[in-house]
C-alpha cells in the first residue's frame, strides 16, 4: 500500500511522490548530482530524500536561502518540488534560474523533464503537456515551468535560484536583475529557494545569507518576506569520510585537528577521524594547487 507525501505546502494537498510501506518517498528520478557531467549515464532509481534534503523539507518557509556544500542534491529536490507545484496548482508560473544557460537547460532536462516523463500515465493524462520547448513546459492546467539564466519580468509563484553565489561573483548584473526583478515578482504567498556554495565574503548571495543567518542566530520571528537560513556542511554528508583503516594512514597535523575541534565546538557536532581524514585527503590531492577552492566548495 502506498500513501501520498506532502512534499511542499501549497494550497492543493495532492502529491505525486508516493511513500512505500517503510515510509520512504518514492519517485523514479535519475542522478542527484548538481554538477554531474552531461555524459554521465543516468541511473533511474526511486527518489528518497537524504539527510540534508529531509532537513530542508522539515524547515520550509515561504522564502528559503541555503548555504551548502557541493553535491548534496538540493537542485534535484527543489526541481521535484517545482514540478509538484506546477502539477497541483492552476495558472501559476514556476521559474528556475541558473548561473549559465547550459546549467539552466541541464536542470530542466535532467530533473524536471526526466521526472515528468516518468510519472504514472494517469497523472500525465490528468495534467498533459500542451507546449514544450528546450527551456519551458506549459501544462494544461495553465501552469508553466521555465528555466533561464536571467529572469526579470513575470510573476513567478515558485522561484528557484540555483548557485546564486556564482551568479553574484561572475555575473553581477544578473544578480541585480534577480534581486530587483525576479524576487520582487514573487507574491508573499509564493515560494522562493535560493541555494549556492560560498563564493567569497561579498556579493548579493553573501549579503542575503549573512542577514538571514544573523536573524536565525538572534531567534527573531520570521515574516513571509524574510528568508529562512539553511546551512548544509560537508560533514553532514555520509559519503564524506574514509574507511577507518585508511583514515589512520592520513597525515593530519596538530593545527588541523585544532581547527576541526574548533568546528566541533562552534557547530555542536563531532567530526570524527574518518571525516577529518577525508577532508585533508581531498584538499591535499584534488586541490593541492588551490586549497582555498576546497574551502569554497
Amino acid at each position: 500500500m502506498s500513501m501520498i507525501l506532502p512534499a511542499c505546502r501549497s494550497s492543493v494537498r495532492r502529491r505525486f511522490i508516493s511513500v512505500d510501506s517503510n515510509g520512504q518517498p518514492q519517485i523514479d528520478l535519475g542522478d542527484k548530482g548538481d554538477d554531474a557531467d552531461d555524459d554521465t549515464p543516468d541511473i533511474a532509481m526511486p527518489f528518497g530524500p537524504n539527510a540534508g534534503q529531509r532537513m530542508l523539507l522539515a524547515n520550509l518557509h515561504n522564502r528559503n536561502i541555503s548555504l551548502k556544500a557541493r553535491q548534496m542534491g538540493f537542485s534535484t529536490l527543489i526541481e521535484v518540488m517545482a514540478l509538484d507545484h506546477a502539477l497541483f496548482n492552476r495558472d501559476q508560473e514556476v521559474v528556475v534560474i541558473a548561473h549559465t544557460k547550459h546549467a539552466a537547460t541541464k536542470l530542466y532536462r535532467k530533473k524536471v523533464c526526466f521526472a515528468y516523463d516518468r510519472l504514472a500515465a494517469f497523472l500525465r493524462e490528468l495534467v498533459p503537456t500542451v507546449e514544450r520547448s528546450q527551456t519551458q513546459r506549459v501544462l494544461a492546467n495553465g501552469n508553466s515551468i521555465e528555466v533561464t539564466s536571467s529572469a526579470r519580468g513575470g510573476t513567478p509563484h515558485f522561484l528557484h535560484v540555483s548557485e546564486m553565489g556564482k551568479i553574484a561573483a561572475k555575473y553581477p548584473d544578473k544578480a541585480v536583475e534577480i534581486t530587483t526583478g525576479s524576487l520582487q515578482g514573487v507574491p508573499l504567498s509564493g515560494r522562493v529557494f535560493i541555494e549556492s556554495t560560498a563564493e567569497g565574503k561579498s556579493g548579493a548571495f553573501y549579503t542575503m545569507s549573512d542577514r538571514a543567518e544573523k536573524k536565525a542566530q538572534a531567534g527573531d520571528p520570521l515574516t513571509q518576506a524574510d528568508y529562512r537560513f539553511h546551512f548544509f556542511a560537508w560533514w553532514m554528508m555520509p559519503d564524506c569520510r574514509l574507511l577507518l583503516d585508511q583514515a589512520h594512514r592520513a597525515r593530519i597535523s596538530a593545527k588541523e585537528h585544532e581547527y576541526f575541534d574548533k568546528v566541533d565546538g562552534v557547530m555542536d557536532v563531532a567530526i570524527d577521524l574518518e571525516q577529518r581524514a577525508w577532508y585533508v585527503n581531498k584538499r591535499d590531492n584534488d586541490f593541492a594547487d588551490s586549497p582555498d577552492i576546497m574551502w569554497r566548495e
